[in-house]
């Protein structure tokens, strides 16, 4: 019931926000100041608010004075086949205007924090920030492909307002090696520290290329990244340059900050304890010479159920760095197919299809010790118990195949 307040409240602010901004647009009012700040949302419970949010403020005041927080983070999630549209990273996001004040409202009821950076911009180029800003508001501008590491609600609001600027140039603070040693990865893993089965699910999609090092302007994609970066930029123009930021505030929320209740037991406990299972039971099959068939059809199952997803995700998605995945060697659709072979297919090709398995699985266990891509603790259990099941079946269709033989 909260959560349904929550998105009324919002839906009502976008809606008011977007008839104002309209009418401010098309009535051209004469603004006789203007207040400009950037907001950063701190992290929320929700998966997709645990790496926070950027907007942008803008105040006018004069003819017709307004108060609007334009955030590019906005999506229609009743929009048709949004789900596969989502996971083939074809969601299209858009910016959208609201007061401030259910905009502060909105994050404040949940318990999360905002800064507000109010930036040391000249008249002029705040005028222009807000003229920028109408124009991407337009119907025929206002949508764009969203892609969160490269092309999100916090690049969007960095861009725009490197492009408001005019004689002066914006400078960061140069961190050297502070940056030249930080993969994606690593700083995704910032914000997941406290939602393990997150971490997991995003390490196991992602690939090898999250796990390049990137440039420092790169990483701010981040919004609490970017805005350390506005904090210590300057504004440089001929020989003198100012602080980037004027002042800073800090809106402390109303609202309780609320957990979000999720599986009790971490990733990497649960699969070392399948591990001890799957050895144990091993054990026991490898003295009697037969494998627990109906154990080994789960693993199979859910090994290519996630397989499914990956593969998905490598061969269609438009989503950055799904396409570089090495697990897709051993999670694959194609598993799927060896359930069958497993019950009843001829005994030469229970074996070949054991040798590929293992193969792949051996592959994928180096790759703890390799530099091609870096895999979450929990998959060592993982692949651990994939293997050791395999390598039990393999024993023990052999023994069937040479006694068959003979």
């Amino acid at each position: 019931m909260k959560r349904l307040f929550f998105f009324i409240v919002a839906l009502a602010g976008f809606v008011w926000g977007k008839a104002q901004t309209e009418e401010a647009a098309s009535s051209e009012p004469q603004i006789d100041s203007l207040y400009v700040s950037l907001l950063t949302c701190a992290p929320g419970a929700d998966a997709y608010k645990l790496f926070g949010h950027t907007a942008i403020r803008v105040k006018g005041e004069g003819e017709k004075s307004f108060d609007f927080a334009f955030n590019y983070g906005m999506f229609n999630y009743q929009k048709k086949n949004f789900v596969y549209r989502f996971v083939r990273g074809e969601t299209d996001y858009e910016l959208g205007a609201e007061p401030t004040d259910f905009f502060f409202s909105r994050y404040s009821e949940e318990g999360i924090e905002i800064d507000e950076q109010v930036l040391n911009l000249t008249d002029e180029e705040k005028k222009l920030l807000y003229n920028l800003l109408v124009i991407n508001y337009q119907p025929e501008n206002r949508v764009y492909r969203y892609n969160f590491l490269y092309d999100n609600c916090t690049t969007r609001a960095r861009d725009i307002i490197r492009d408001a600027l005019l004689d002066r140039k914006l400078r960061y603070k140069n961190r050297g090696e502070e940056y030249e040693e930080t993969t994606f990865r690593e700083i995704l893993h910032r914000f997941t520290k406290g939602s393990p089965w997150t971490a997991f699910g995003i390490d196991m999609i992602l690939g090898s290329e999250v796990d390049k090092k990137r440039s420092q302007m790169e990483q701010m994609f981040i919004p609490s990244v970017y805005e350390m970066e506005v904090g210590d930029a300057v504004l440089a123009a001929d020989s003198t340059q100012m602080a980037f930021v004027r002042s800073v505030k800090h809106h402390a929320p109303t609202g309780k900050f609320q957990e979000v209740a999720g599986f009790p037991m971490g990733p990497v406990t649960l699969f070392w304890i399948v591990f001890g299972i799957a050895a144990g039971l091993s054990v026991v099959d490898f003295i009697r010479r037969k494998a627990t068939i109906w154990f080994d059809i789960v693993l199979l199952l859910a090994q290519g159920l996630a397989g499914c997803l990956i593969a998905f995700l490598f061969f269609f998605s438009e989503h950055p760095a799904v396409g570089s995945n090495w697990l897709i060697l051993a999670f694959n659709p194609l598993v799927l197919g060896m359930i069958p072979v497993v019950l009843v297919g001829k005994k030469v090709m229970k074996v070949s299809c054991e040798i590929v398995n293992m193969s792949a699985l051996v592959f994928t266990l180096l790759l703890f010790w390799l530099s091609l891509q870096w895999l979450h603790p929990a998959m060592l259990p993982l692949v651990l118990t994939l293997l050791v099941r395999s390598a039990l079946r393999l024993r023990t269709f052999m023994i069937e195949l040479v006694h068959r033989k003979y």
